[in-house]
């Protein structure tokens, strides 16, 4: 495999892995927002329906009766939120699509591995490979900018010197000049 080639597929390998993590980051943060709006739900629903059952017999006050309403009100709406918005569905889309775009990083990651004997059968794969993803891309929901994962910024190579022997006169063992050395006190200028 030429170094164009492994390249190119390093770079669909990039762009593969940061689709999965964006869909999935999504599927999580929608599968919450699901829950923010179904937990209250239950509560609400369970507490006014505890309320109709405990005040059957009894006959309460006007204000009892609004906030009871109002809570009923509030838990039909959260409700009909959460039916409308679909976040169950949205999530389960975006994980199915982060699972296809690992599914193809992982063939990428084969093919890098275990590089073909001809360049032809290469060519081909990766026209079929393209193809894959140009219909995953069509077919899977779109990702919002911010849920894109940014690269972390890139480790700095530092050199280490080998250990010398004690520096004398601001030079060390190997006649280079140290430069954490300070000057002693009595060589300063005057």
């Amino acid at each position: 495999m030429k170094t164009e080639q492994k390249s190119l597929l390093q770079s669909w390998r990039h762009e593969l892995s940061i689709l999965m993590r964006a869909h999935y980051s999504r599927s999580i943060i929608i599968r919450r927002m699901n829950y923010i709006l179904g937990v209250p739900v239950i509560f609400i629903s369970m507490a006014v329906a505890s309320y109709i059952f405990f005040t059957i017999n009894h006959n309460p006050s006007f204000w009892v009766k609004m906030i009871a309403g109002m809570l009923l009100l509030l838990s039909a709406i959260l409700t009909s939120l959460q039916t409308f918005l679909k976040y169950s569905e949205q999530a389960e889309n975006h994980r199915n699509a982060s699972a296809r775009y690992q599914s193809l990083h992982n063939a990428v990651d084969q093919r890098l591995a275990f590089a073909p004997k001809d360049e032809r059968s290469l060519v081909d794969w990766c026209d079929k490979l393209r193809d894959r993803c140009d219909e995953l891309n069509l077919e899977v929901p779109n990702v919002a900018k911010e849920d894109i994962p940014v690269p972390a910024q890139p480790v700095r190579k530092t050199t280490v010197r080998k250990a010398s022997l004690p520096v004398t006169n601001g030079v060390d063992a190997d006649g280079l000049p140290d430069p954490d050395y300070d000057t002693p006190f009595e060589d300063r200028e005057k």
